[in-house]
């Protein structure tokens, strides 16, 4: 480059740098927001939560005889049907009574614990829709 052109340059620059400073810029200036303070709410909102209703059963133990239940299958309050088994415990009676009767020829009597149900196993039974319910 030769001198002219820098000095050119060099007075373009200057001439920026003063043009830059006469220029005079106008803008509103405006007056920040005012100040409001910030409010912690100690109370969570509210949302009221549903409410669950549940009804709980409390079933009762079954007993030799019938008992009041509600079904599982069918979902009513019954009074179970009952039907009797005999079991070893019914047998093993039977041979104990006959076992103590046979000398005195009361061999007859080894029957009752195949006639009283407290010998015997209960099974339960729903009426309406006959389903098993257990045993005692």
């Amino acid at each position: 480059m030769n001198k002219e052109n820098m000095d050119k340059g060099a007075m373009g620059l200057a001439e920026l740098q003063v043009q830059s400073e006469t220029v005079t810029v106008h803008r509103e200036v405006l007056a920040p927001p005012p100040y409001t303070p910030y409010v912690v709410d100690t109370e969570a909102p509210s949302r009221e939560r549903p409410v669950i209703h549940q009804t709980i059963i409390v079933q009762q133990p079954l007993k030799s005889g019938p008992t009041s239940y509600v079904c599982p299958a069918c979902h009513t309050r019954v009074t179970t049907r009952v039907e009797y088994m005999n079991t070893r415990k019914t047998h093993m009676s039977a041979g104990f009574i006959c076992g103590l009767t046979f000398w005195c020829m009361l061999c007859c009597l080894a029957a009752i614990p195949y006639v009283v149900p407290c010998c015997k196993q209960s099974a339960h039974y729903c009426p309406n829709c006959k389903t098993y319910l257990g045993t005692n």
